[in-house]
């Protein structure tokens, strides 16, 4: 069996429409002012953020220049300090070799001196030598002298009082001669 169904419609008036409308532009006009003031306060407060961030920004970026400066002064101070280091150890080093250098000159130095005061001494005794073998050479030129005389003269002569006479004309002189290394007697004549 068919069912029958049975739809009455109303129809309202037009006027219903009409305040739905109104209601709705009215609707439509509160929210499109709420959301402009809030648009609004959000540009305020994003300009308010921006503003604040952009003077800390350039604050920042003041102070990372400040510490720019300040690091290329400990970098200077720290590599002037790297070469004063360096040029110390190359001091020391060159005292170290000039000190070395000096102890090996002062040692000859001090051998050239002993033997300069050994060829001094063997000068001295050489020279002392010479002075022994020339007043023995005169001593034999005085002696064969007198022989002589006393050959041509033919009188009695006698060896003794040659001598004697040679011994009288005889001088001999000595002379000490010290010398000191450091305050110490190298050789003494």
């Amino acid at each position: 069996m068919p069912v029958l169904l049975l739809m009455t419609l109303e129809s309202r008036p037009r006027q219903d429409h009409g305040r739905y409308q109104a209601q709705y532009d009215e609707l439509a006009q509160k929210n499109q002012e709420e959301l402009d003031k809030c648009w609004s306060q959000q540009i305020e407060e994003s300009t308010s953020v921006v503003t604040t961030q952009s003077t800390e920004v350039g604050a920042a970026g003041m102070m990372l220049t400040e510490l720019r400066h300040t690091v290329q002064s400990l970098e200077i101070d720290i590599s002037m300090r790297n070469l004063k280091a360096s040029l110390e150890n190359s001091l020391r080093e060159v005292e170290a070799c000039y000190a070395l250098q000096r102890k090996q000159l002062n040692g000859i130095l001090l051998h050239l001196e002993s033997e300069l005061a050994q060829t001094w001494a063997e000068g001295q005794c050489q020279a002392q030598e010479y002075k022994a073998l020339l007043n023995i050479k005169v001593k034999l030129e005085a002696e064969s002298t007198a022989y002589c005389c006393l050959l041509e003269d033919g009188e009695d002569f006698n060896l003794g009082d040659a001598l004697d006479s040679s011994n009288s004309m005889q001088t001999i002189q000595k002379t000490t001669t010290s010398w000191l290394v450091d305050g110490k007697v190298v050789a003494d004549q």
